[in-house]
């Protein structure tokens, strides 16, 4: 019934169903031009996604490999702080050393000091030994030289008294050819003919003469020794 309705009026289609035809047209045509530019500016919001992703993924790159060069860097920077305080150690060490060298060098400066000292002082000694030696050396010459005049003159005084010892029997040979004038000469001879009656008389007054000889030589060597 309600088709044959529609049908009244020579079988032309309402207007109002044409005009919600366009209307829904319409709707449609700006619902998809809206879904369109919503779906090209989401299209556009991924594709700027995607390049900020890769973007990101590359810092992200980037980072990893900063960040491995930094730990290198604190790695080194951790091993030149080490090897900073070994050398820091071993400059401690050797100013305690060279403190120590210093120490030495200076005990070793005094006790140079003291040993130059000590050979000024033995150089000084050595000289006055050395004066004192050429003077008692000189002393020695010059008793040497009195010893030797010495001797000298005890041979001079021993030739003497040989000579005299010889002249003596000579002088009583004398006196033997000599007349008697006197009764000391008559004395004398009478002695003299003892003498010569008696030899072991005679020997024995040698002898006696030959003992008062060496008594003077004896005094005289003493003398000489005293002299020295």
């Amino acid at each position: 019934m309600g088709i044959d309705s529609m049908r009244v009026g020579g079988g032309r289609c309402p207007p109002l169903l044409v005009a919600g035809l366009l209307a829904a047209c319409l709707m449609l045509i700006c619902n998809w031009w809206t879904l369109s530019t919503e779906n090209f500016e989401l299209l556009r919001q991924f594709d700027e996604l995607n390049e900020q992703l890769k973007i990101s993924a590359e810092e992200r790159d980037q980072c990893v490999t900063l960040r491995g060069t930094l730990q290198q860097r604190y790695k080194h920077a951790e091993d030149e702080v080490n090897s900073l305080h070994v050398r820091l150690e071993q400059q401690a060490e050797l100013k305690k050393k060279n403190d120590e060298l210093e120490d030495s060098i200076n005990v070793c400066k005094s006790e140079l000091e003291s040993l130059n000292k000590l050979d000024a002082t033995k150089t000084a000694t050595l000289e006055t030994l050395r004066l004192e030696k050429n003077t008692i050396n000189t002393q020695l010459d010059v008793k040497r030289d009195e010893n030797k005049r010495l001797q000298e003159e005890i041979e001079q005084l021993k030739d003497k008294i040989k000579l005299t010892c010889n002249l003596n029997p000579q002088k009583k040979a004398i006196s033997l050819l000599q007349p008697q004038t006197s009764p000391k000469n008559q004395k004398n001879n009478d002695s003299n003919g003892e003498l010569e009656d008696n030899p072991e008389l005679a020997g024995n007054t040698e002898t006696t003469d030959g003992n008062i000889v060496e008594s003077g030589r004896d005094q005289h060597t003493n003398g000489g020794t005293i002299g020295d």
